[in-house]
């Protein structure tokens, strides 16, 4: 199993330029940027290639990041802007070689309340087949409220009821440890034994610091990676974290390849 650098979250004292260097120098080989936007997609490939970095996952367009949405997919009041929002983000995905894409849900309020399941059905089946026409995976991820408080998305059995809802071949959910801790559902191995196929990604930080996964906190890193070793599928873990030691020696504590 090999680790990606996420560098949107990693390296915060540089610019996202200047994080393929430092992620390169620590000895990542592989990246995910969850914010890609404030760069232009071409010069992201550049500085990607030069430092020897492959992208892996981007988040899809996500509205007005610095005005508190995460995400538009469920939102009635941004739908006439969702098709362009993928055909930006399929510019990206496709310039930067990156097959795999996350759709964030976003944050109904208001009237986008009582429309938020339809909405979001509807406009992950068009990104899901619109995505595929270009080859590209597409993600969707329930998120803790615990994390963005009102997110729509929430639960791993509304995720798995979408995907069935929808049935397209290239739509996964994406599995990150730090939600799956906080949601209200209990999250164990045995039971995501039985849905390890409709996983497309996973993430990875330690709960509560957002901290990497061998510092102190709840989640027990060393069971689950070792359930992802043993799972027969060759898994690319996404560091999503908020580096507080800022070493990348769990990489190899965890017997995990860069």
């Amino acid at each position: 199993m090999r680790v990606a650098a996420n560098l949107t979250m990693m390296y915060t004292e540089v610019p996202l330029l200047s994080r393929y260097a430092r992620a390169a120098a620590d000895g990542f080989k592989l990246v995910e940027v969850s914010l890609p936007y404030s760069d232009k997609a071409e010069d992201l490939k550049t500085a990607a290639d030069y430092n020897g970095v492959k992208h892996v996952l981007i988040n899809a367009v996500p509205g007005n990041w610095e005005g508190g949405q995460r995400g538009i997919a469920s939102l009635a009041s941004e739908q006439s802007t969702f098709s362009e929002s993928i055909s930006t983000t399929i510019h990206y995905a496709k310039t930067l070689d990156c097959k795999k894409v996350h759709v964030m849900a976003g944050i109904p309020s208001g009237s986008d309340i009582s429309s938020a399941a339809k909405v979001f059905l509807e406009n992950i089946r068009y990104a899901a087949e619109t995505l595929h026409e270009n080859g590209l995976e597409c993600m969707i991820e329930p998120i803790s409220r615990h994390a963005i408080a009102g997110y729509h998305l929430n639960s791993y059995e509304q995720a798995r009821e979408i995907l069935s809802a929808i049935n397209t071949p290239n739509l996964f959910i994406q599995f990150d440890l730090f939600h799956a801790s906080q949601l209200d559902e209990v999250v164990t191995p045995s039971e995501v034994e039985q849905w390890m196929d409709l996983i497309g990604h996973i993430q990875v930080a330690q709960v509560p610091s957002r901290g990497e996964p061998d510092t102190e906190g709840r989640v027990d890193y060393g069971m689950w990676l070792e359930w992802m070793k043993n799972s027969g599928r060759d898994w690319v873990i996404g560091c999503e974290y908020k580096p507080v030691t800022k070493s990348v020696d769990w990489v190899k504590k965890y017997g995990l390849q860069f």
